[in-house]
């Protein structure tokens, strides 16, 4: 079987759901490695999959410190009581890389490391300590079977060269994804959705409820998710007409929920370095929905939505979405979610065939292949 690791949920993570979905389809047996974290998740898949349950913060730097010791000893035993049937180990992120790397070499299994993000960029570390995991990931990273991506500009923020070990591999969702696409025809109010992580003050939630709640005629908000800024959300919800709270969704059901918007919202804020070279799933999801995408300027999201007018780029803050609010129309809004739509059509169609379930699951065959050949001989 082929083992995914990553301190999160994977229900809730299109990324690895498209890598197990593409492995499943190649007729191969998968099993994440999770971190239930006290909050209620939708579609916990308990009789597949294995949890650690200690509550913690998401996003919680250096309060997290026990919590994430605590987690790679968990995936470490794990992975050692189950190791006569484990092919190929696939960690996400520093904070998994270690007990994968380690796993892999007591056994000789092949171990991808998976970069979705700089490890201390996205949590504000700096210092000694952050320069010492900074050079471990790197050398984790040099000695990986294969190394992800999820940007061409990672090379450079992880001080990577191209090589036949790196991949790149964009955050682009499977093509339909069970939805039937209709074109977008807003009217007013004007319904925008997010759909992700709740994360405080670094994606601009606090700012957008705030002005949302301010232009009850305007616009309805849905919000979908989990993290620290629920609670704010439930409340806004509680007390604004125009501010709908939906809580934590799979993926399947969030992006059917983003398909019913008129425009979706995904703010980067420069508060946290990564973002400098953010590859999010919401820019290939707002383009595979055909709804403009609201996101911030100075991010690799808000230079593309700019460049093919599929979406706008504010500043950081309240009132630049207030402003936004004051001038945008429908007709604007239509126009731009038929760029985005046509954005997809012609450049990421096909991209789910041809990367996962075809580069992807094609080197996890043959390296396993591999494997069993070397133990035969």
């Amino acid at each position: 079987m082929i083992v995914f690791i990553r301190s999160h949920v994977p229900q809730l993570d299109g990324r690895m759901r498209k890598y197990r979905q593409a492995l499943a389809e190649a007729g191969m047996r998968t099993v994440a490695l999770g971190w239930l974290r006290g909050e209620s998740i939708p579609n916990v898949d308990e009789a597949n999959d294995a949890f650690y349950r200690r509550p913690a913060p998401l996003g919680g730097g250096w309060r997290n410190v026990l919590n994430l010791v605590l987690w790679n000893g968990f995936v470490l035993r794990w992975l050692w009581h189950n190791r006569r049937d484990i092919d190929l180990v696939h960690g996400v992120d520093f904070d998994s890389c270690l007990p994968a790397y380690v796993f892999s070499r007591l056994r000789r299994v092949p171990f991808v490391f998976d970069l979705y993000d700089k490890y201390t960029e996205t949590r504000g570390m700096a210092g000694p300590v952050a320069a010492v995991i900074d050079t471990l990931e790197s050398w984790v990273a040099s000695k990986a079977d294969l190394v992800l991506l999820a940007d061409a500009s990672r090379y450079e923020q992880h001080g990577l060269r191209p090589s036949s070990r790196i991949r790149v591999l964009e955050n682009v969702p499977v093509s339909g994804h069970d939805l039937s696409y209709q074109a977008v025809q807003p009217q007013v109010p004007i319904r925008i959705g997010y759909f992700g992580v709740l994360e405080e003050r670094n994606r601009g939630l606090e700012d957008l409820i705030a002005a949302c709640t301010r232009s009850a005629g305007k616009v309805e908000l849905h919000l979908a998710g989990y993290g620290p800024v629920a609670p704010l959300a439930r409340e806004a919800a509680r007390q604004h007409e125009n501010v709908t709270f939906h809580g934590a969704m799979d993926v399947a059901a969030g992006l059917s929920l983003m398909s019913s918007m008129d425009v979706v919202a995904g703010f980067y804020y420069l508060t946290v370095p990564n973002h400098r070279f953010a590859a999010p799933n919401k820019y290939y999801e707002h383009l595979l929905l055909g709804r403009p995408l609201l996101t911030t300027k100075g991010t690799p999201p808000g230079d593309k939505v700019g460049q093919y007018e599929t979406g706008w780029a504010l500043d950081e803050g309240e009132a630049p979405i207030l402003q936004w609010l004051a001038d945008v129309g429908p007709a604007e809004i239509e126009r731009r979610g038929r760029n985005a739509r046509m954005k997809w059509d012609t450049e990421y169609e096909n991209y789910y065939e041809e990367n996962y379930a075809g580069f992807y699951a094609e080197y996890v065959r043959g390296r396993i292949a591999a494997r069993r050949n070397d133990r035969v001989k």
